[in-house]
């Protein structure tokens, strides 16, 4: 929309483009030299005609008095003859220049009409000034300049009319009236001077301005180039984020199966009949995979920090459960230290709480983790407390107390930072990526939380996490609506798991669990099967041949949903992207477990969802 149409304060006209100015310069010049100028000069000696026909009718009341007829004859016949001469076709140049020299020409033909005129009253020679004023609008040069043009002019005709016609004026009447002709004429120029000097600052207004639009528009060239690059880059950098994420989770799904079945095997040869050179050698194998599965969790979350796609799913959880699987984790990793892994929760503690169950204990495992990497010997400490009550919602107080090696004073602002430890020096005894803690504290700022450290060198550390959460009211019994007389039942579960050997090594798990199991290699089976019988729980993997998990959960619940009853299924994958967790919650999965995984998880998800329990086996 053309600004200059909707608003009626702005002239249409005005531009600062420079092509524009020229041509409205030359438009304005044809109608000042072609159209303004001829009509005041027609203007100016018509006013003279009617002027000396007003002076003949009051002498002698005659119209048709001879000099005055031969004066309108020849007023009419100049203007005629400078318009035709203005006009002419075949003159295409020079309009200012003419015009200039007419100026001077129509000196003549007033000098006449004065010659009639002033033989009733001497002032119409004043009227020689219209040429002085007419010049005013071109500047103090030309007013100036015709001002003595006139004032001679004047005075040549003064010596001829005193020459020829003494008896129409005393000599001293001429020298007045020239010199008051000279002394207005100045007055007039002065006045032209103020005109020229508001043109020259419009003039540098105008410079100035487009200048200006000139550099505006080349620094709005410049931005829009800048805009298109950054576009092309951001283009560009969603494309390698995409292309980044996918390498990730293909990656991270081809790397985690074979992991399964490394740190699986591992742990069921561990619960074997070997040698103490054999178990060590096991040990080695399986803290070494276990050590590579850390690096590879904790470069995907860093990678879902960065790209802003790491996000919540609050559900109901119960902190001392929570809690207590997290230590049982740990204690599997700090089991070859003299190190205790225990737990103080507060008694105020509600039963359940709003919370990302995956992100909570997440945040715990880290903790716990990083505070068994640096203590060798002594206790480390899960502290759960509630800070605040207000309404429905707490301030969670968890913290990780060690009795490790500490962390020195001028380490402690940046021990979050990614790829940062305490100690990064070529000796260091602890290894890891120090990418644990970084995500700690993303976590704690994604949950609007708040995380700080105490440590001393050689006194140990304190991890302190402050968390908002929301009450709420503790559910009907786990174990409601499951009859008494199965409790003493083998516990039935059904695996849905296309890879030989993740279908071996979970089968055998759960086995030592004390679970029956029945196992089927895809999804259309794992459907035929769980709606064929009644399972305690099913353990489904997402990628599958016939039928992929999703859809055989979908189908799975919307049968269960006729028949009245839901069969609690756990997705046990490989993926372990931001989306993959909600794409199994949105299938109608109740819980999430990334491979590899332990006995320890399979039996600590089994108790969760049916609220029964099974035969823990620890494997040293």
């Amino acid at each position: 929309m053309d600004p200059d149409k909707t608003n009626p304060d702005i002239d249409s006209s005005f531009t600062l483009d420079a092509a524009a100015l020229a041509r409205n310069k030359a438009e304005r010049a044809w109608r000042v030299y072609r159209l303004q100028i001829p009509a005041l000069r027609a203007t100016g000696f018509a006013m003279l005609c009617v002027f000396a026909l007003l002076q003949g009718w009051q002498r002698d009341h005659a119209f048709a008095q001879g000099p005055v007829r031969w004066l309108i004859a020849g007023n009419l016949l100049y203007v005629v003859a400078t318009g035709l001469l203005l006009w002419w076709p075949a003159r295409r140049r020079g309009d200012e220049a003419l015009n200039i020299a007419l100026f001077h020409v129509d000196l003549l033909p007033w000098l006449a009409n004065l010659y009639v005129l002033e033989a009733g009253n001497l002032f119409w020679a004043f009227f020689l000034m219209a040429r002085v004023i007419d010049q005013v609008g071109f500047g103090f040069r030309r007013a100036f300049y015709f001002g003595h043009v006139v004032t001679l002019a004047y005075a040549a005709y003064a010596l001829w009319a005193a020459q020829f016609v003494p008896q129409r004026a005393d000599a001293l009447d001429r020298i007045n009236i020239t010199v008051t002709l000279y002394l207005v004429a100045l007055y007039i120029a002065l006045i032209g001077m103020v005109t020229e000097r508001l043109r020259a600052r419009t003039r540098r207004a105008v410079l100035a301005a487009r200048e200006l639009v000139d550099s505006l528009a080349q620094k709005a060239e410049a931005l829009e180039s800048q805009t298109t690059e950054l576009r092309r880059a951001r283009e560009l950098a969603e494309q390698a984020s995409l292309a980044k994420s996918q390498f990730l989770a293909v990656t991270s799904h081809e790397i985690r199966t074979p992991l399964n079945g490394i740190l699986g095997t591992a742990e069921l040869l561990m619960g074997t009949s070997l040698t103490r050179t054999q178990q060590r050698y096991v040990r080695t194998a399986q803290q070494s995979a276990t050590s590579l599965l850390a690096l590879i969790e904790d470069v995907l979350d860093l990678s879902r920090i960065e790209a802003g796609k790491l996000t919540l799913n609050p559900l109901s959880v119960d902190l001392r459960a929570l809690a207590g699987e997290a230590i049982e984790l740990i204690g599997v990793t700090a089991r070859d230290k003299p190190v205790d892994v225990v737990s103080q929760l507060a008694a105020d503690l509600p039963e359940r709480v709003l919370a990302d169950p995956l992100r909570l204990r997440q945040l715990l495992l880290n903790l716990l983790h990083n505070a068994v990497k640096f203590t060798d010997r002594g206790t480390v400490r899960l502290e759960l407390t509630v800070m605040q009550r207000h309404d429905e919602g707490l301030r969670l107080r968890v913290a990780v107390i060690d009795t490790g090696v500490g962390i020195a004073q001028q380490q402690l602002g940046s021990i979050f930072d990614a790829f940062t430890q305490a100690d990064a020096s070529p000796t260091r005894r602890h290894g890891g990526s120090g990418l644990g803690l970084t995500i700690v504290r993303e976590l704690a700022e994604l949950m609007h939380g708040e995380v700080r450290v105490q440590s001393r060198l050689g006194e140990g550390s304190t991890f302190e996490v402050e968390l908002p959460l929301r009450v709420l009211a503790a559910p009907p019994g786990a174990s409601a609506g499951r009859d008494d007389d199965r409790d003493h039942d083998r516990l039935r579960v059904l695996v849905a798991e296309d890879d030989p050997v993740n279908q071996m090594v979970v089968e055998e798990m759960l086995k030592l669990l004390g679970c029956s199991v029945v196992v089927t290699g895809d999804g259309e089976a794992a459907c035929a099967a769980a709606l064929a019988d009644d399972y305690d729980i099913v353990f489904m993997d997402c990628h599958m041949p016939v039928l992929d998990g999703y859809e055989a959960t979908r189908r799975i619940r919307a049968a269960e949903s006729r028949q009245g009853r839901r069969t609690p299924i756990v997705a046990l994958t490989a993926d372990a992207m931001a989306n993959d967790r909600e794409r199994c919650v949105a299938a109608g999965m109740d819980d999430f477990l990334t491979k590899p995984v332990s006995s320890l998880q399979l039996s600590i998800t089994i108790e969760r969802w049916t609220g029964r329990a099974t035969n823990r086996v620890t494997v040293w």
